[in-house]
């Protein structure tokens, strides 16, 4: 009777919580927005979304039409573009004003929340890193040189595989070989790194990966639970912080490896090899130039190859 009591109580509470934020929160703004598929209290659309996302959506649509708003929980709105024309029209004709990223629960509380380019509201920081993308990291030189990396891990990837069958046989674990593959293209790419067995650095990489994978599926749910949202930082908070701090430990080391070869570089003392520059090399040039168009931060490099890890 005791437990009856309670799941009552919250649910009553709940129900209070969705009336005073959420109900005020649509009766206010006067907008025209798109229709909307009929959703639950709290829930909103959640109940129609199913672990094959992409089938959902394709199901939303199909019943509802080419653009659709949808409610993730009490506070998160979700935009579905189905259409080509209409999403030519948002990118393009309505660019800025969909420009900006909303900001994740819990970003102002960790420490590379804020910092990152992905979620960067739009402004002077993301136009220099866009720009700096076009320009620099994605220049022709760099893309040939990202053409080579793959081939190489590719061709290693594979080798991996024949060999584990004709010595084991069985089952082989390819997500976890294409895990390995995608780590070691960004660490070579991002820090020329050799992310072989043997690779310390490497290995903690992949388990940083692994685990903030883990983790944010985890947080990402406090987003959709409006002013209740800190319950799940109550429970995971602790170990994003926990991740983060290992995250910046492992970046601050390799970025001080990185400015000690560029002193090297500078004094001639490394081969044509080893000159080439990599894309960490490319934003430290930029943190230490001091005309540079944007001053970045030590902490939003580290927050730009904690993205190109995680994505």
């Amino acid at each position: 009777m005791m437990m009856v009591t309670v799941v009552l109580l919250f649910l009553g509470s709940m129900r209070l919580t969705y009336i005073i934020f959420y109900t005020k929160t649509n009766t206010s703004n006067n907008l025209h927005l798109p229709p909307s598929p009929p959703s639950l209290p709290l829930l909103g659309h959640l109940h129609l979304l199913s672990p094959s996302l992409h089938t959902s959506l394709h199901a939303l649509s199909s019943t509802h039409g080419p653009l659709l708003l949808l409610r993730l929980g009490p506070s998160r709105r979700l935009l579905l573009v189905s259409s080509a024309a209409v999403a030519a029209d948002i990118f393009k004709t309505h660019d800025l004003a969909f420009s900006s990223r909303p900001a994740f629960a819990f970003a102002d509380k960790l420490p590379f929340g804020g910092a990152g380019f992905i979620t960067a509201p739009y402004g002077p920081y993301w136009r220099f890193v866009k720009k700096l993308c076009v320009t620099s990291l994605l220049s022709a030189r760099q893309l040939e040189r990202s053409k080579k990396v793959r081939k190489e891990e590719i061709e290693g990837s594979v080798g991996r595989l024949l060999e584990n069958a004709r010595e084991k046989g069985g089952a082989i674990d390819l997500g976890s070989e294409f895990m390995k593959l995608t780590n070691n293209v960004t660490c070579r790419m991002a820090m020329s790194t050799s992310c072989s067995e043997k690779c310390e650095d490497a290995e903690r990489i992949r388990k940083l990966v692994k685990e903030s994978f883990e983790l944010a599926a985890k947080l990402c749910f406090g987003d959709v639970l409006g002013p209740l949202k800190q319950l799940s930082f109550w429970v995971y908070g602790k170990k994003a912080l926990d991740v983060s701090t290992r995250y910046d430990e492992l970046l601050e080391k390799v970025l001080k490896e990185h400015e000690h070869k560029a002193l090297s570089r500078a004094n001639g003392h490394h081969s044509d090899e080893e000159s080439e520059m990599d894309l960490m090399d490319i934003l430290l040039q930029v943190y230490h130039d001091a005309h540079a168009e944007f001053k970045i931060t030590r902490t939003q490099i580290k927050a730009f190859f904690l993205v190109s890890f995680i994505s």
